[in-house]
């Protein structure tokens, strides 16, 4: 340690020997302290693995709401929206034009179609909630849905707001979600309740004989359904009927309390559209949606006891059903006279053959032309317009087709005019009528909310012509695409991109 002074006053500065010295003395000191006697010992939790079943997932408001991306106050809009593209799609894969009848009674809502039915076990497969059911989720064609849960979320509804007690704000123990299903001279009656013991769902089916051999009928049972069916009226009507807009083989008749409410034949009944049994095109698939249609065959042949080959698998795509093209690409390739199971890989995925597979077929096929996606069309879009009080002067129409950078075709079609009201010295904004959806669907709510990169959606567009929303105009917006991607499971807003061209803009 050494002194020094600076103005009258001594500073004292340790060298680092002596600061190591008081360090340890300090240490040694603090050592000597009694530690502080030992608290009693604390009761301890032993945790235990519990098993829940999986199915509980669609037990609750929550995971219904993520399943399909609405909240409650819609789920009657999401009981008509995924029951009529059920119909409409099945309807299309039987090659009939679609008659399909909404009814909607104090505590119910039945939907019924002209297609081929439900075979029973396809209805035994939607009621195992481990996996999926859907002939077109592996696909990737232009399809009104194929996801594969919407029946699934359905037969659940009931029960989860029948499981809630609304006056008394607990829950009821007792309670159970009923969806009657009525194909091919077979009545399906599907109880969704829970074991609250073992906290397990109970899906109870029974059948009986019916009377219905054309079609099916689907009739899902509301539970305090004066308060939600009311607050839906409204939209779920305009819903249904907006159907007719985007189908014109379409011939739909509505009911509701006895009334109806739209009662519509088709303008076209021979419509074409590309239907659900019309090939896919290798052009609309990359490698890693290739590898996943791959999978679903492998995995459904293993199920099957069958082992197809790759020529088979090849020759389902559109325009290589001929053996020379087939013979070619498998050349190319080198998997003649291979199975798909040992060609997509028994150890490991053949990621390299899929490649060279998908390019060859790219190769020795042509893109689809757009207009075969099916064009709506200004003659229908003008009827309807005109139907629903459209001023015929005013009426406006649109098309736009052409191919994305990965040859995906699509087909935009616009509609709009001015609502007869608006030519009235106070127009009514009630008169405002707008329809948007993809695919042949209508859309719960306006899925165009942002073009590609600007993040500019259909609404600001309209604003910026000053077209707001007390406006009376009459609009429709329809999308078809051999591939949509959606931001979310509801389906409730569509991914846009920039890369589209337009050689007919």
């Amino acid at each position: 340690m050494t002194d020094h002074t600076a103005s009258g006053r001594r500073i004292r500065h340790f060298q680092p020997a002596e600061k190591a010295t008081r360090g340890a003395r300090f240490l040694q000191n603090v050592a000597k302290i009694d530690p502080p006697p030992r608290s009693r010992t604390k009761h301890k939790l032993t945790r235990v693995t519990f098993t829940v079943s999986r199915l509980m997932e669609f037990c609750s408001k929550r995971e219904l709401q993520n399943q399909t991306g609405h909240g409650e106050y819609d789920w009657p809009l999401v009981v008509a929206k995924e029951l009529m593209d059920n119909a409409l799609d099945a309807c299309e894969e039987a090659e009939v034009a679609p008659i399909i009848e909404v009814i909607v009674g104090p505590g119910s809502i039945s939907i019924s179609d002209n297609a081929d039915g439900f075979p029973a076990e396809t209805i035994a497969a939607i009621l195992d909630y481990t996996v999926r059911v859907s002939s077109r989720e592996a696909y990737v064609s232009p399809s009104r849905g194929a996801q594969g849960n919407a029946l699934k979320t359905i037969l659940a509804m009931a029960y989860v707001l029948g499981h809630q007690r609304e006056d008394e704000g607990g829950v009821n123990a007792d309670a159970v979600g009923v969806t009657i299903i009525e194909s091919r001279g077979i009545r399906h009656r599907i109880e969704f309740r829970v074991d609250h013991v073992s906290n397990e769902p109970k899906v109870v089916h029974t059948t009986m004989p019916c009377d219905r051999t054309v079609g099916s009928k689907i009739t899902v049972e509301w539970p305090n359904s004066e308060g939600l069916l009311q607050y839906a009226e409204g939209r779920f009507k305009f819903l249904v009927q907006s159907y007719v807009f985007f189908n014109p083989h379409l011939t739909l008749h509505g009911v509701w309390n006895g009334k109806d409410f739209v009662n519509i034949k088709a303008t076209d009944p021979g419509w074409e559209k590309w239907r659900p049994r019309d090939p896919t095109s290798p052009h609309w698939y990359d490698e890693g949606r290739l590898q996943r249609y791959l999978a679903a065959h492998v995995a459904r042949d293993r199920a099957l006891s069958r082992d197809r080959t790759v020529r088979e698998f090849i020759a389902e795509f559109r325009g290589l059903s001929g053996t020379a093209v087939q013979r070619k690409i498998l050349a190319e390739v080198g998997c003649s006279h291979q199975s798909l199971a040992q060609f997509f890989g028994i150890d490991q995925v053949n990621r390299v053959g899929m490649a060279k597979l998908l390019a060859a077929m790219k190769r020795h096929s042509k893109p689809v032309n757009p207009k075969l996606l099916g064009i709506i069309g200004a003659e229908h879009f003008k009827a309807r317009f005109l139907a629903a009080g459209g001023n015929a002067e005013t009426f406006k129409y649109q098309l736009r087709k052409g191919q994305t950078a990965d040859n995906i075709p699509y087909v935009i079609e616009f509609a709009f005019g001015l609502h007869q009201s608006a030519l009235a010295p106070m127009p009514a904004p009630a008169s405002r009528i707008a329809v948007t959806g993809a695919n042949w669907s209508v859309g719960i709510n306006n899925p165009f909310r942002a073009f590609g990169s600007t993040g500019q959606g259909l609404e600001n567009m309209l604003a910026a012509q000053r077209i707001s929303v007390n406006q009376p105009v009459i609009y429709a917006l329809h999308l078809a695409s051999a591939y949509i991607q959606y931001a979310d499971r509801g389906k409730s807003s569509i991914i846009l991109t920039d890369d589209a061209r337009q050689p007919d803009a």
